[in-house]
């Protein structure tokens, strides 16, 4: 499986949320290469427990922004960020129990990366620009 690098189009225009997507990506990179590699489940757990950790402080740093220039689909975006954590957390559960292959964690980890990005927060980036324009940095 192969994962896909960082790219300008993932921008999101806010630099500490792009270097944090950027730093997600690296570890799911790392996810995908604990399961190419035989160095075993407990290092994939250690990569997923880390990845997971990540997320969160991503997504409480995400939440902070949208909360400060006041962006009208801020609880949609916590469910989505939700989900998010009760997914990982079923998936990590299933591997544990070998009701799901490493593969198959590492190639929703590429998904989500990528479409969460893409579709979700791509739509926080004019309301973002605009309060950088007009009131100020968030």
């Amino acid at each position: 499986m192969e994962m896909p690098e960082w790219r300008s189009e993932y921008s999101v225009g806010v630099p500490e949320i792009d270097a944090q997507h950027q730093h997600l990506f690296a570890l799911a990179a790392t996810l995908a290469e604990s399961v190419r590699s035989s160095s075993g489940q407990a290092n994939l757990k250690a990569v997923l427990d880390e990845l997971v950790c990540y997320a969160n402080e991503h997504f409480a740093f995400e939440e902070v922004i949208m909360e400060k220039i006041n962006y009208e689909h801020l609880m949609y975006h916590q469910k989505m960020h939700e989900f998010m954590r009760t997914r990982i957390n079923l998936l990590s559960a299933q591997l544990d129990k070998g009701l799901l292959t490493e593969n198959e964690l590492a190639e929703f980890m590429e998904t989500w990366l990528t479409e969460h990005i893409i579709m979700e927060d791509m739509r926080y980036i004019a309301a973002v620009a605009k309060q950088e324009t007009g009131k100020g940095k968030p």
